[in-house]
C-alpha cells in the first residue's frame, strides 16, 4: 500500500525524503469514541514499508468536542526519528510499523 501523492506532504529527515499524510476524514471510531489520531509515513521514492503513527489525542473534526491539537511537520520528524531508532526499516518491504507519539504537555 502506498500513500497517494495527492493530499500528502513531503518531509526530509536526515537527508532522506519521506511522504506523510493524515486521513482527510475521521474513521467512525475516531469520530464516535475519540480514538487516537493517526498518520502514515513512507519513503517518497520506492516506498516499501509504511510507518503508522498514533497520536494520543482526538481529531478536531470528531463528534466529541475537544481541544484542537495540530500535528506539525516537527511532530512527524520526531516520530520518524523515533521509529527509526526503534527498528523501522522503510527501505525493506514489510507490514506497517506501529509507533506511538509521546503526549504533548
Amino acid at each position: 500500500m502506498t500513500i497517494p501523492k495527492k493530499g500528502s506532504r513531503k518531509i526530509v529527515v536526515e537527508s532522506i525524503e519521506y511522504r506523510w499524510t493524515i486521513r482527510s476524514k475521521p474513521t467512525y471510531n475516531q469520530s464516535a469514541f475519540g480514538n487516537d489520531m493517526t498518520a502514515t509515513v513512507e519513503l517518497a521514492e520506492s516506498p516499501m514499508s509504511v510507518l503508522s503513527i498514533s497520536f494520543p489525542w482526538m481529531r478536531c473534526d470528531g463528534w466529541i468536542g475537544n481541544p484542537v491539537i495540530p500535528v506539525t511537520p516537527k511532530d512527524i520528524e520526531s516520530c520518524i526519528k523515533g521509529a527509526l531508532s526503534e527498528g523501522w526499516k522503510p527501505e525493506i518491504k514489510g507490514g506497517a510499523f506501529k509507533y506511538v507519539h509521546e503526549a504533548k504537555i
